[in-house]
């Protein structure tokens, strides 16, 4: 399961920084939010995905390849942490990968 997780979220990143080429940064900005504010560079595209295309590289980092994480939740968890955040609206989601209800959101 994990793999296809990993694929699905390989896709939608790819997907996401498709839709931000072209377009201008200020576009992805929240309702409110002017450019000139210091929070915008919090939603640059670039910023954005290139942190999500991180925690899948972490998560390939041989050094975690135990089934349970130190902190006691499946190595997986933020990848489906990740999942059902920022992609659980859109097609080829699976209810199956969201994180367990007993583990910290």
């Amino acid at each position: 399961m994990t793999a296809e997780l990993i694929a699905w979220l390989h896709e939608q990143i790819d997907a996401d920084e498709a839709a931000a080429a072209g377009r201008p940064a200020t576009s992805w900005l929240p309702e409110g939010l002017s450019p000139d504010s210091p929070l915008a560079a919090l939603y640059s595209p670039a910023r954005t995905l290139a942190m999500r295309r991180d925690l899948l590289a972490a998560w390939r980092d041989p050094d975690r390849s135990g089934t349970q994480g130190q902190d006691g939740h499946d190595t997986d968890w933020p990848l489906r942490v990740l999942a059902a955040t920022a992609y659980s609206d859109r097609p080829g989601y699976r209810e199956e990968w969201a994180p367990a209800d007993d583990e910290p959101a």
